[in-house]
């Protein structure tokens, strides 16, 4: 494992160890001012789509906790390919208005440069996040 490999592999746990952990704060320091974040957009969620410095990112996560109670996350894979990484997985959540349980998978892409996340991708099945969010999202096909 090289120095570059093993050090972005540290990251994303860390990344998933504070995500988990609910710390807002410590996440927000794994990311580097002017990161390139893109999440996509899901109806009726009020968090930001887009962040650029630690402070907006943990905004998203503080506003994510509000809406979903993080129950667990579930790793699947990880690849790394020099200071590039893409997670897999599974996370676990509770709305916190009504008590509905959801799970979605997702992948994260990430990069990593001086230890500090660059860039972030969240890739999530934004149809089970809107639906259970507010319950009168169409169904996809008739």
């Amino acid at each position: 494992m090289t120095r570059t490999r093993a050090g972005v592999t540290m990251v994303v746990e860390r990344l998933v160890a504070r995500w988990a952990a609910k710390d807002t704060a410590g996440l927000s320091r794994l990311f580097a001012d002017g990161v390139r974040w893109w999440t996509a957009p899901v109806p009726g969620a009020p968090w930001p789509v887009e962040a650029r410095n630690p402070r907006e990112v943990e905004s998203f996560f503080l506003a994510f906790r509000a809406v979903l109670e993080l129950t667990g996350i579930t790793t699947r894979g990880l690849v790394v390919d020099g200071p590039d990484a893409v997670l897999t997985g599974r996370l676990h959540a509770r709305v916190q208005t009504t008590g509905t349980a959801l799970s979605y998978d997702f992948a994260i892409a990430v990069s990593v440069h001086g230890g500090l996340v660059t860039e972030f991708r969240m890739y999530a099945d934004t149809l089970a996040i809107a639906r259970a969010l507010a319950q009168d999202v169409p169904p996809v096909s008739p």
